[in-house]
């Protein structure tokens, strides 16, 4: 999935400046006065230029992980309550969970017993194949006929394609990217500025140990964020390259090259870079710390923006992309990220058919997600849009000028492997690196489970 610097660019500019956005064809009203309901009915209205309405009553099940009391999941409530209200003939059953393990076992479920959403939220890639196969519906038709939809995404729609599979099957919903959060007044402290790259990673973590602050503790408890924290190292090292020769087994788990990044992160942790009790501590103690001043840096996806946004140092908050290496500059541009989205069941027929991509669109389209914006006053977005700057949050616009650098963004190493369980056997065996064991062993361990599940 590779990102053109121009596209990143204009997405970034899309929301620190509130002039004309042309690339994509985006001639939608900025929304600065829009209010609550207007902003809804302008989703509505965009979503559903083309796709008419049935007087025929049915029922839609969503699926998504947005529900609690965030911002970002009380506008998705209003959106879903306003296109009912636009569309009486629609019953929406939104069975949507926040909690990843609860929302994934019920996916799981639904699919074993033949009883699969109607939209449902899922994040592409190798993993989604089979879905992609068997469950979801062909979305490039309603792409082809609705240009001005298609055409406002940023290009993410790679992430529910494939070579041996003809079409499109789903479209972002969300758009995430791993940066490091840093804390200006800490930095001024050590006179230093924030790391561009390793080497420099590792002289200010000397500085910031000496006046007694964390550089940048990682919490693994939620095991996730070690596997997040290799593929930065292997994108910044070795590019894409590495983890295609990975997939195609021209390349080994633990081959030097893995080996020697292991050792850097076990490195890392020994020297106190990595702050203590890795394996035992959970993310909320990490941004506590960083929020109460105790690390200097936190190592995030843009889903913490809106938590950093809402915080007392917020002005304090700078944001950098993950440092590079100094003899691999042409990776330097390389970010991890990717979207999340939704898809529709290939069952749907006729006036539920109808309903569901009506929905979809009005979901996805530029009009909804400045309604987010407008709502959570801060984040990222999927699509190239017109934002008033002074609605931003300082943290949200820190991190769009980080993202002036990127040149692509590249899903997590073991993302692209055909074989799912490869994801939870890296991240359990880089936990059980913080754990104790050596870089070789768990490099070993890795490629051991490959050779004997690899068809």
């Amino acid at each position: 999935m590779t990102h053109t610097k121009k596209a990143v660019s204009l997405a970034a500019s899309a929301l620190l400046l509130s002039g004309a956005l042309t690339a994509c064809g985006n001639d939608g009203n900025n929304g600065k006065d829009a209010s609550h309901s207007a902003s809804a009915a302008n989703a509505s209205a965009s979503a559903s230029a083309d796709t008419g309405s049935k007087a025929e009553k049915v029922t839609l099940t969503i699926l998504t992980r947005s529900s609690g009391t965030s911002p970002s999941a009380v506008a998705f409530g209003d959106l879903i309550k306003k296109f009912q209200e636009e569309n009486p003939n629609v019953t929406i059953k939104d069975e949507s969970m926040s909690d990843e393990n609860a929302f994934n076992q019920k996916l799981k479920t639904s699919m074993a017993t033949g009883q699969l959403p109607d939209l449902w939220t899922n994040y592409g890639g190798e993993a989604f194949r089979d879905y992609a196969k068997n469950s979801a519906l062909n979305l490039q038709p309603y792409l082809d006929e609705d240009t001005k939809w298609a055409g406002d995404f940023l290009p993410l729609l790679d992430t529910w394609q494939y070579k041996d599979l003809p079409g499109t099957y789903g479209v972002p919903s969300e758009f995430y990217s791993i940066a490091i959060f840093y804390n200006k007044e800490l930095f001024g402290k050590i006179g230093m500025e924030p790391p561009k790259t390793i080497d420099d990673m590792q002289a200010v973590a000397a500085k910031f140990k000496e006046i007694g602050v964390t550089p940048m503790a990682i919490a693994d408890k939620e095991n996730f964020r070690g596997g997040h924290l290799l593929t930065n190292l292997s994108l910044k090292k070795f590019g894409q390259a590495k983890t295609d020769a990975l997939v195609d087994g021209s390349a080994k788990w633990n081959d030097a090259d893995m080996v020697s990044l292991l050792q850097l992160m076990k490195d890392w942790q020994d020297a106190g870079i990595l702050g203590d009790n890795i394996v035992t501590t959970d993310n909320n103690t990490i941004t506590s710390n960083f929020l109460s001043g105790k690390s200097a840096m936190l190592y995030e996806g843009s889903w913490g923006i809106s938590t950093l946004a809402a915080s007392e140092i917020a002005d304090k908050v700078g944001v950098i992309p993950f440092p590079s290496f100094s003899d691999s500059p042409d990776n330097a541009g390389t970010w991890f990220g990717g979207a999340g989205g939704y898809s529709l069941s290939k069952e749907l027929k006729g006036a539920k058919l109808d309903a569901a991509v009506k929905l979809l669109k009005y979901l996805t389209s530029a009009e909804a997600f400045q309604y987010y914006l407008e709502q959570t006053k801060g984040g990222v977005y999927p699509v190239n849009m017109e934002v008033d700057s002074s609605k931003v949050d300082p943290v949200t616009q820190a991190y769009m000028e980080a993202l002036k650098t990127s040149t692509g963004f590249k899903l997590e190493l073991y993302a692209y492997d055909p074989i799912a369980q490869l994801q939870d056997k890296v991240r359990n065996e880089i936990q059980g690196l913080f754990a104790g064991n050596t870089p070789k062993k768990t490099a070993d361990n890795i490629q051991s489970f490959l050779d004997s599940n690899r068809k």
